[in-house]
């Protein structure tokens, strides 16, 4: 079976297939990660599908995002973050089909440039994320991302003290 064909099935792949097809999806993460902390901007919209894509930030706006929309914004972040640093823990990749559902937690970091006043503030955040790809002649293509803060620990523990 070739697996750069459009459309895997992945219910119809050997062990070994699988495999190989999680981790050509983690690979296009770690790669999408590393366009932005090397400033290769352009090279962002590549990952996204042509269209029939969306997307939920944990940042403004936190609108529904087409791909031109979520192009422009990741530009934007990337563009403007210096010492960018990141870490994908926990990385859970999961094939129905023709489409990898990829789950994880992002931990980022960096320092927020304000061109306009030459200041900075550090930035950083531990993220819950959830991509999901389609396979494309291209190769995999991000067709949903959703973004989502996780609580602090010491919230999320003074929380179910207070409960208990």
């Amino acid at each position: 079976m070739n697996l750069s064909h459009p459309l895997i099935s992945c219910s119809r792949l050997q062990p070994w297939q699988l495999d190989k097809t999680k981790k050509d999806v983690a690979s296009v993460v770690f790669a999408f990660f590393e366009a932005g902390k090397n400033k290769d901007l352009t090279a962002l919209s590549e990952f996204h599908a042509p269209r029939d894509f969306s997307k939920f930030d944990e940042n403004p706006p936190y609108t529904r995002q087409d791909s031109d929309e979520a192009f422009v914004y990741e530009q934007a972040a990337f563009a403007n973050i210096s010492d960018y640093d990141y870490k994908v823990e926990e990385l859970r990749i999961d094939l129905i089909g023709s489409v990898a559902i990829a789950t994880f937690y992002l931990t980022y970091k960096g320092i927020f440039v304000n061109d306009y006043s030459f200041e900075g503030r550090s930035v950083g955040s531990k993220s819950r994320v959830t991509m999901v790809f389609s396979s494309f002649p291209n190769g995999w293509k991000i067709v949903h991302e959703h973004f989502s803060p996780l609580p602090d620990m010491k919230e999320r523990s003074d929380a179910s003290s207070r409960r208990g």
